[in-house]
């Protein structure tokens, strides 16, 4: 996917396109139970023995490349890079720092428009940095940071024509498509508009909860398609799923398959409303990755505590772009991230498991 940053590009874009600003947009909301998911399809895993991963978080698959990157309390070595052929290590990337070339902590990374070349973010300090796949260094080529808008943008993802699109969380607005510079070209959807679809607990009413408590309960990955078209978005904590084409700003929320929200209660963190979950709640969607054609979806329905139990390990929900559920995949080891090769029908994931590794089902 071609997805790097480019001034001229962003020029045209800005001319040609304009900057719209329209939040209305039409939405189609679709509903599915258990009753509704395929049958399961079995699927065995092959896990890797690669000594250089100690606590993966994610993953991504690009050109020959399979991607691993690791969590917070990791310093140096943030990510490695395997061969995707052979499953051989060949070298890792990131030195841990805010100094120049430097990152403190990966949540995402995407392809960049060149060859071996990738994006990562680091929500804490909301920088961007460029790394070289083929080269040995642990520090980044180039880096910029997240761009300033008026709206705190906790997700984004690379978009067509090298643009960015983002959940946002300090206001109503759900989502941004914007320049690299921070240059507003559509603002999307209403999160007060967006909870009415949900029975709430405790008697609340949509008017007795702030926005930022309301994003809070959405969170969640977001992801864009190989060609920049569409984008995902799928709820940590509820059972939802954003599916929107960027060509007209089109938006289907799939409901799935419990349409109730966890219980909460309403808190304060800082004079702020934030959801209180309790103890017994549960993980939901925790990835998401985007194909051609369908995308697929990690799906926990567990406390983070349990991940790795033996019980009611994690499944992989396919659907199309139209939101139709396709199949469900049922995986025989706990993990954290997903990435697929559709070409050759491999599922990789990331273990969440005593001896924490990479992962492959066939499928």
């Amino acid at each position: 996917m071609h997805r790097s940053i480019l001034i001229a590009s962003i020029f045209f874009v800005s001319v040609f396109l304009g900057c719209d600003t329209n939040s209305g947009s039409k939405n189609d909301i679709i509903y599915f139970s258990e009753e509704d998911l395929p049958d399961p399809i079995q699927l065995t895993g092959e896990k890797y023995g690669i000594e250089e991963i100690t606590n993966p978080r994610g993953l991504l698959l690009t050109d020959d490349f399979i991607l691993v990157f690791e969590r917070k309390n990791i310093y140096d070595k943030k990510f490695h890079v395997i061969d995707k052929e052979s499953g051989k290590y060949l070298r890792s990337k990131g030195k841990d720092g805010m100094g120049p070339g430097e990152i403190t902590v990966i949540s995402q990374i995407e392809e960049a428009e060149e060859s071996g070349k990738v994006w990562a973010y680091d929500p804490e300090i909301r920088k961007f940095s460029k790394y070289d796949l083929r080269d040995s260094s642990l520090l980044a080529e180039e880096e910029f940071r997240s761009p300033e808008t008026s709206f705190f943008l906790t997700e984004l993802t690379w978009t067509k024509n090298q643009l960015l699109f983002g959940g946002a969380v300090d206001g109503m607005t759900k989502y941004l498509h914007l320049t690299r510079e921070g240059d507003t070209l559509h603002l999307m959807g209403n999160w007060r508009d967006h909870v009415k679809s949900w029975g709430l607990p405790n008697g609340y009413q949509p008017e007795d909860l702030d926005a930022n408590l309301i994003s809070s309960i959405f969170q969640g990955p977001i992801k864009s398609s190989p060609n920049g078209e569409m984008v995902v978005k799928a709820g940590r904590s509820v059972d939802y799923i954003d599916i929107i084409n960027l060509d007209g700003y089109h938006t289907k929320t799939i409901i799935g398959p419990s349409p109730e929200l966890q219980h909460f209660d309403i808190g304060y963190s800082m004079g702020y409303q934030m959801p209180d979950f309790g103890r017994d709640k549960t993980t939901r969607y925790s990835d998401v990755t985007l194909g051609q054609d369908s995308f697929f979806t990690l799906f926990r329905g567990k406390p983070f505590r349990e991940l790795s139990s033996p019980d009611n390990l994690n499944r992989v929900f396919e659907f199309d772009y139209e939101g139709n559920i396709l199949n469900q995949y049922q995986l025989d080891m706990p993990v954290y991230g997903i990435a697929v090769d559709e070409e050759n029908r491999i599922i990789y994931g990331v273990t969440v498991d005593r001896e924490p590794n990479l992962v492959r089902f066939e499928y």
